[in-house]
């Protein structure tokens, strides 16, 4: 192996909860990749399920799976940064790469070796988007995430055939949560208060959130269709376009509060007026359906909902650092193109 295949190992980070029913297929098809993963770790959001005894099985076969058995449930960006850290902080880890997934997700087994040839034709990726199919492989999960005219995350081709999706190569807004590649380099330029994902959103939005700080910071983000993950997602969504409302509707009531908290909390860190005031009109529309639906299902989450207080502080405080960085990103961009050809 090169020292340029060296500076390009891959390392995949599994965050898991209750994931008995997927585990053995994502792991296997973690471990019987052509190119393999420099290091596999899964983070178990402390399951009550027999996830923990089937990660043990695949670890006692291979001795490059690590896992990290929370004593609490932390959400995925909390879990996602436990084991990002593993992996950066580990002495023999040379991973340039990094692949956070769900558990829920099967890789094609070329994933690897497509996502570690586009780097290197490419190095100024510092997010890549799979190709995101169901698992009946005909249907499209995500094709990359745009963002819509209301500043929600849209996923591209989302439930669409195959076959009528435009599936090419191109740069997109964000990266579907269920599989995101890193740049080593880009994930450091985009940790905010020692956090990689914002840990205050626990779950839902946090892929998007990363995605909008990466697009504030300059940052390249790829859809890569060449490189295929196959991913669960519920069986039972219907193909319309009301499918997201119904979907949102029959979560707990815990998630629909996560999900109406976390949209506040990207807003406040990433919305800037120049770039979005067009979209006001079109928020305040969707968002009083939005909330007033979701509300109206679970009246309970209005109280936590209220008491969010401490999470809208420590939103501005990361919205002045993210302003910040783009700050000295500029400076440096300015910087650099004034010096002498």
């Amino acid at each position: 192996m090169t020292s340029n295949d060296l500076s390009l190992n891959i390392s995949v980070v599994i965050v898991s909860y209750n994931s008995e029913k997927f585990l053995e297929k994502n792991l296997r098809s973690l471990v019987h990749q052509t190119v393999q993963f420099n290091r596999i770790v899964v983070v178990d959001n402390h399951s009550s399920d027999d996830s923990l005894r089937i990660i043990q099985s695949f670890r006692e076969e291979k001795d490059n799976i690590h896992i990290i058995p929370l004593s609490h449930n932390c959400g995925y960006a909390g879990a996602a940064n436990i084991g990002i850290k593993h992996v950066y902080s580990h002495p023999g880890s040379r991973s340039h790469l990094l692949l956070v997934a769900n558990s829920d997700i099967i890789l094609d087994e070329n994933f690897n070796a497509r996502v570690k040839q586009k780097f290197r034709e490419d190095t100024d990726i510092a997010m890549l988007s799979p190709l995101i199919l169901r698992f009946d492989e005909k249907t499209v999960d995500s094709a990359g995430q745009a963002c819509s005219i209301t500043l929600h995350p849209s996923e591209t081709g989302f439930n669409q055939p195959v076959d009528a999706v435009d599936i090419k190569e191109k740069r997109v807004f964000s990266v579907c949560g269920a599989a995101t590649v890193f740049n080593q380099r880009a994930l450091e330029q985009l940790k905010i208060d020692c956090e990689y994902y914002d840990e205050d959103f626990f779950m839902f939005w946090e892929d998007f959130d990363i995605g909008w700080r990466a697009n504030l910071l300059g940052l390249k983000i790829l859809f890569y269709p060449e490189a295929v993950v196959y991913h669960y997602r519920s069986g039972t969504l219907k193909k319309n376009f009301f499918s997201r409302f119904s979907l949102a509707l029959a979560r707990p009531s815990f998630i629909k509060y996560h999900l109406i908290k976390n949209r506040y909390l990207t807003l406040i860190k990433n919305f800037r007026f120049k770039k979005n005031y067009w979209s006001i009109p079109f928020i305040f529309l969707k968002d009083i359906i939005w909330v007033t639906l979701l509300t109206i299902s679970s009246p309970k989450i209005i109280i936590p909902l209220m008491k969010s207080k401490k999470y809208i502080k420590r939103a501005i405080r990361k919205r002045k650092q993210i302003c910040e960085r783009i700050r000295l990103r500029a400076i440096a961009t300015k910087t650099d193109c004034q010096q002498p050809i």
